[in-house]
Parts: C-alpha cells; sequence; structure tokens
C-alpha cells in the first residue's frame, strides 16, 4: 500500500518540543516508521520553511519528505500558515500513485481533500488537536488559531472517507462538534517505542543538566498556556521547602507564544522557586528519553489533550505519572494503576498528589510496574496493523454505490454477483427498482394461475425482498415511492412490457400506457430517482448500458434515468457491460456462484434454478448461465 502522509505546517523531521513540534511529529514519524516495515510505502508531504530544504529529502530513517513551497521559505507562526493553503494545494501536484492519501492536522486535511477526491483515492484525516468553540474556555480545548480553522475542521470531519482519532475522546468531539458521521470514526490510540523508553539501570546517576539534583519532576511540552506548565510551578512552590525537588520543564515556546517562556521564568521567580525550576529547550529522541526514565515522575498538566503521547511515554519509562483528569489523558493512563488523574488545575491539589508520592517509593514503584506492562501492550508494530485496517477500511467502507434496475430479478440476474462482492468488500450497496415486472411471464407450473393478476405483483415485491437479503442489501426503494419520490404524492411505475418493432429493435409492449415506464414524464422519474442517491448517499451509480443489455425498453429507459440523475448531482456514472474489452474495470467473481444461485432461486415466478447451480431457464424458455462475471464501463472511482 502507497500512502501520503501530509504534513503541512509541520515536518516530521522537527525536533518535538520546538516551535510548532509536539506529540503529532513523534506520532506521525513512528507510525510511518511502523508501516513500512509491514511493507507499505509512506512518503511525507511538508511545507518549505528554509530555502536550503531539497525538494525530496531522505530522513536517517529512511523516511522520504517532499517539500513543498507555499509562502515565505521561513519558519511562520502556525496562525499564519493556513492564508498559504491553497498555494501548498497548487504545488503539492497529483497524488495518484498512492492508494491512501492521510492528512495530519485540519490545514493538511483542507489542503489535500481535493486532490484526494480529484484521484479518485480515499482521504484519512487525523486532527491531533481539535479547536475550541470561539466562546469556550480554554479548558475546553485547544484555541483556534484562525477563524478558517473551526469550518476547515467541519470540511475534514465530513468529506473524509475515515477519520482516524486517537483516543474516544476525540472521537466524540469529531463526531459532536465537527459533525462526523459516527460510522466514518475509528479509534487507533498512539503506541510507544519500548525499546527507547525503558526504566532506568538502577544505581545511575544521570541528570539532564548541570545543578539537577536526581529525583526531580519533570515537564515536556511546548510552552504554550494550554500545556499547563504554570501548573507545575505552582504546584512546586507548594510543596515542603524541605525536601523539596527540581522541576526540569522540556520544551520551548512556539511562535505565537513568543513571550510565555519569559512569563514563566516571572512565575518561578514570584514563587520563589526559581532555583529549583530548570528549562531546557527541545530534546532529540534519545536524550529525551534518557531525562524522562530518570524522573521521579512526570507531570502532564494540560487542559486539552486528544491523547497525550508524552504521559504513555512516561508509562513505558516505568515512571508514575501525575496528570489532568483532562480528554485522551483519561485513555493514556489508567487512575491509580499506571498514574493519577488530578481532577482540577488547582496548584494545592497537585502538589498533595505529587507530595504523596515523593513519600511513598513503594506506591511509586507499583504504578512504575504496571504502567511498563501497559505500555509494552501498546507498540507501534500494534497501531502499524490498526491503521493498515484503517486504511482498507477508507478503501471500501463509506463508498457507497447505488444499483438502478428496472425489474424484480434483474439486480440478480445482471449485476448479483457484483452486489455481493462490494458488500463483501465493505461497500454500502444500495438499489432502485422501477417495476415491479407486472408484464412479465410466470414459469409454467402451479404459479402460473399468478399470470396478469394483481397478486403477481405482491409476489414478484416478495420474491424481490429475499433475494435483496441474500445479497446483503438492506437499502433498497421502488422508483416513485419515498425515499424515491420527489412529489408528496407516490406513485406507481408500471412494466411497459415488450415487442420486437423490427429484428434488433425493441419497444414498449402493445398494453403500454401513461403509467408505463416508458412512457411516464422522464422529468419526473430522474426526479425520483435523484431523491433516492440523495437518500442513498451515492458516490458511484451503476446501471445498464445504453442497449439495456438485451434491448429491453424498461431497461434502455433505466438507462437513461440513472445517468441523467447522476449527472443533475455530479456523480459518476458506471454501465454494467458483458464484453471485457470495453470494460473499464472487470469482475471475474466465480466463487459467489452457489450465494448468487441462493438468491436466484427466490425468483420463483420468473426463473428455475437448475439442479447444477450454475444454469437458469426463464419463463420464456431460454436457458443461460449464471452470470458470475461483468465488468464497468465508464470513468469512475475504482472498485476493490
Amino acid at each position: 500500500m502507497r500512502v501520503a502522509f501530509i504534513s503541512l505546517h509541520t515536518s516530521p523531521a522537527e525536533r518535538a518540543g520546538t516551535a510548532d513540534a509536539g506529540g503529532m511529529n513523534v506520532l506521525i514519524r513512528a507510525l510511518a516508521g511502523a508501516l513500512q516495515k509491514t511493507g507499505a510505502q509512506v512518503e511525507f508531504f511538508t511545507r518549505r520553511s528554509s530555502p536550503e530544504q531539497g525538494d525530496t529529502v531522505t530522513l536517517d530513517d529512511g523516511l522520504i519528505v517532499h517539500h513543498v513551497t507555499a509562502g515565505p521559505m521561513r519558519p511562520l507562526p502556525k496562525s499564519e500558515i493556513d492564508a498559504y493553503i491553497d498555494e501548498f494545494r497548487d504545488n503539492l501536484g497529483a497524488l495518484d500513485r498512492f492508494d491512501v492519501v492521510h492528512s495530519h492536522h485540519w490545514m493538511s486535511g483542507v489542503a489535500a481533500l481535493p486532490l484526494a477526491r480529484a484521484a479518485g483515492i480515499p482521504h484519512v484525516m487525523t486532527f491531533h488537536s481539535v479547536a475550541a468553540h470561539p466562546n469556550a474556555s480554554l479548558h475546553e480545548g485547544e484555541p483556534a488559531e484562525t477563524p478558517a480553522r473551526l469550518a476547515g475542521e467541519v470540511t475534514c470531519a465530513t468529506q473524509s472517507d475515515l477519520v482516524i482519532t486517537v483516543s474516544r475522546h476525540e472521537a466524540a468531539v469529531v463526531i459532536g462538534r465537527c459533525q462526523a458521521e459516527p460510522e466514518r470514526v475509528v479509534v487507533v490510540r498512539p503506541g510507544v517505542d519500548t525499546v527507547l523508553f525503558h526504566p532506568a539501570d538502577p544505581g545511575d546517576p544521570w541528570v539532564p543538566a548541570p545543578g539537577v539534583t536526581p529525583g526531580y519532576l519533570l515537564f515536556a511540552a511546548r510552552l504554550q498556556p494550554l500545556k499547563a506548565p504554570d501548573v507545575a510551578i505552582g504546584a512546586l512552590a507548594q510543596l515542603p521547602e524541605a525536601g523539596r525537588p527540581d522541576l526540569v520543564i522540556v520544551g520551548q515556546a512556539s511562535p505565537d507564544f513568543a513571550d510565555y517562556e519569559a512569563e514563566l521564568h516571572r512565575l518561578a521567580v514570584a514563587s520563589g522557586v526559581a532555583d529549583k525550576v530548570f528549562f531546557l529547550p527541545g530534546q532529540g529522541r534519545d536524550d529525551f528519553a534518557e531525562t524522562l526514565r530518570h524522573a521521579s515522575i512526570l507531570l502532564v498538566p494540560s487542559y486539552s489533550e486528544t491523547f497525550g503521547l508524552v504521559a504513555l511515554e512516561g508509562s513505558a519509562s516505568g515512571v508514575p505519572v501525575v496528570a489532568a483528569a483532562e480528554g485522551g489523558l483519561t485513555e493514556a493512563i489508567c487512575n491509580t494503576h499506571t498514574g493519577i488523574l488530578v481532577p482540577t488545575h488547582d496548584p494545592g491539589d497537585w502538589a498533595k498528589v505529587i507530595a504523596s508520592l515523593l513519600a511513598d517509593p513503594a506506591r511509586r514503584a507499583e504504578l512504575a510496574t504496571t504502567g511498563r506492562r501497559r505500555a509494552e501492550s501498546m507498540t507501534w508494530d500494534h497501531v502499524a496493523e490498526r491503521t493498515l485496517a484503517a486504511y482498507r477500511k477508507a478503501c471500501t467502507s463509506g463508498r457507497r454505490v447505488a444499483f438502478l434496475h428496472a425489474h424484480p430479478d434483474d439486480e440478480t440476474l445482471a449485476s448479483g454477483a457484483l452486489i455481493m462482492h462490494l458488500i463483501d468488500e465493505g461497500l454500502e450497496v444500495s438499489v432502485l427498482t422501477a417495476t415491479r415486472g407486472e408484464m412479465g411471464g410466470v414459469v409454467p407450473g402451479p404459479l402460473t394461475r399468478l399470470e396478469g393478476t394483481p397478486e403477481l405483483q405482491e409476489r414478484r415485491e416478495a420474491e424481490l425482498a429475499g433475494a435483496l437479503a441474500e445479497l446483503g442489501v438492506r437499502a433498497h426503494a421502488y422508483l416513485g415511492h419515498p425515499p424515491a419520490r420527489a412529489d408528496s404524492e407516490p406513485r406507481r411505475y408500471l412494466d411497459s412490457g415488450m415487442r420486437w418493432i423490427e429484428e434488433g429493435l425493441a419497444g414498449p409492449g402493445d398494453e403500454a400506457d401513461e403509467r408505463s415506464l416508458t412512457l411516464s414524464d422522464l422529468a419526473e422519474e430522474v426526479a425520483d430517482a435523484v431523491e433516492f442517491l440523495r437518500y442513498a448517499r451515492a458516490e458511484l451509480v451503476v446501471s445498464y448500458d445504453d442497449d439495456g443489455g438485451y434491448g429491453h425498453p424498461d431497461h434502455c429507459r433505466m438507462h437513461a434515468v440513472a445517468k441523467i440523475a447522476a449527472a443533475d448531482l455530479g456523480l459518476p456514472f458506471a454501465a454494467l457491460t458483458s464484453s471485457r474489452e470495453l470494460a473499464a474495470q472487470w469482475f471475474r467473481l466465480d466463487d459467489l456462484l452457489p450465494r448468487v444461485a441462493k438468491a436466484l432461486r427466490h425468483h420463483r415466478t420468473q426463473l428455475t434454478v437448475h439442479d447444477d447451480g450454475s444454469t437458469i431457464t426463464h419463463s420464456g424458455g431460454q436457458t443461460e448461465q449464471i452470470l458470475t462475471s461483468v465488468g464497468l464501463r465508464g470513468s469512475f472511482p475504482r472498485l476493490p
């Protein structure tokens, strides 16, 4: 599988804790590496932030990064980058060589969605953070950098084929606030590198910086109010001065919060703990892992986290975690088992929890052991497997195909194997039938008495319902009846019958009238079909070829109705064809023969399935093989 990772505002090569680099940078690089171990090919696309960056570079772990020019070639505050989304999209180029486009953060999604649609490939979205509502407090999420963000997040949530969230909390936000459909949202929690992040060796005297006393508290994140480093400093100040540990703060302020680090220094001075607080810049992964494993407690007091990857890294390092009971942190930490969740941001409450753990080494050891054990079950290899499963779901699930047919039994005869195959692959298939086949003949035998009677219509409705159930179709309607009716009053389109006007040219039967499908108003039929396609949220429309398969006038009429309705909604149209040479995509589905035969047996008034299970005889006496190979012609997204 070939996957494009779009990360517009930050590069996977950036060091976490610097500028706007954070947990997302760690996650996307670790995930890409794990995906490549499975055989997938992953390539990154990010904004060029320096003239020295080559168009394409290979990182030391073999990952490929493409730098796309969009705006000035220098670092920019995240709040300014959305002005260059359109330029990024224009310079990104076609993405049709990939199987999946996976966008990270809302700006990436807004840029890449149209390109994925143009290429006919699935678009997967991961937000990593979701903006707070403009009227919300800081406690409810990350502040919106620009007015465009809220609208952009809704666009990404509602138009992507799949949204991968990193926690149940984020899934709820994406569904509730961003209007994503629940069935298009899956949760794949981040993993952790348990080789890099491991408990410290006993007796190792390592310290992260001169003057730091072993047994320090650790805070690690970008320095911005959302991450609440002020709570960590405030809690430190309320610990008893005798035995007060050092607090190491790893991270830097992003351009949007350029003055915040100075504010924290002033807070440490005002709180009387300036000599106990050590500020370190963002570190490389090896150095940070070393700093983390030697901490006595990791503090994660954020007001909002979609997951809180650093908390899981703390657990893997055998370090107890004290975290805010906010968002995804409630899933990153098992409260009282791998860490302690604090329900407030009151520094006094945090000081009490920290003091109790510092005074109880046995309790800290218990939390450390349990945390490490849990982290070992959450490796990036596991995350890659779940992500690949999500990609496969995006390639199938949520892709809705509507089949439009003229009579009962056409669905199974002409496209039953294809319908069954698509459903097996996870697609959502809906079927619209125009008539009840009232004018069709009845198989000789006990049911012949139904021919030409109102009972035949009811019988064929029941037969079709049974056949569709065998095929796995759950959404079905008759043209002219809700949800396939544009007018308030339902109507029934009748079977037109058929007669041969001349050799090779068929027309409506002698009994056809204005109620018949071929003699009704075409615009009305199209309007009804459009209503059904909207109801089914169809993304591809399939019907007969222009000759209706064998020239039946109702088949030809439904070809016209389906094609016009698809065009009205801007949907691709695919025509069923038995010619492999004409097919844009060919399906050979011989393994489905027994199941298709079982579906066909429901149509007892219209055909007979032979004992060999591979041939049928129609009511008119024609015998033929059950169709299991079929093609689609036209221009449409490739189907599995």
